[in-house]
């Protein structure tokens, strides 16, 4: 797998047991590729919208039992049925990748916390699914810190963003 990206994923990748390491890269795949059509090089925003849009049309196939159109989302149905996982947290990422495309500043607070809701929230539950402990208190927890990772990232990148 490929580590190009600064984040903490290859670090934390040799804690999980073996067994879930297929599952994760399959899922961490799906959301670096889906957030580097994003915010990676010099493509036009509506080209990036269009390929994030195709990244819901395979969704949407696994979701009707249709034939995956490309191996990542092979992987990613295979992983899905395997873990019964919801295709909610994968679609929340993909609606906060669009909204990176078109949004640059944030007005409050409340508006920041929705965006963390889709852009961070989503990892964690899918992890809770994987390991089976996807209740409501390891939800509502896992929200949180989740959230709270994502504003510590963008308030270490502030100076860079600017």
């Amino acid at each position: 797998m490929s580590v190009d990206h600064y984040e903490n994923f290859p670090v934390a990748s040799i804690l999980l047991p073996a067994r879930l390491k297929p599952a994760v890269e399959t899922i961490y795949a799906f959301a670096r590729s889906a957030d580097d059509f994003a915010d990676e090089g010099d493509v036009l925003p509506d080209v990036r919208l269009a390929s994030l849009k195709e990244y819901e049309a395979g969704l949407d196939r696994i979701e009707q039992g249709l034939p995956a159109e490309s191996t990542l989302f092979q992987k990613l149905e295979n992983v899905v049925h395997a873990y019964k996982l919801p295709l909610r947290p994968f679609r929340d990422l993909l609606s906060a990748f669009k909204q990176d495309v078109v949004t640059t500043r944030y007005p409050t607070f409340d508006a920041l916390r929705d965006y963390c809701s889709r852009s961070a929230d989503p990892v964690g539950t899918l992890m809770l699914h994987l390991y089976g402990a996807a209740d409501e208190r390891n939800l509502r927890d896992s929200d949180s810190i989740c959230s709270a990772l994502q504003l510590i990232n963008f308030w270490q990148d502030a100076a860079i963003d600017w």
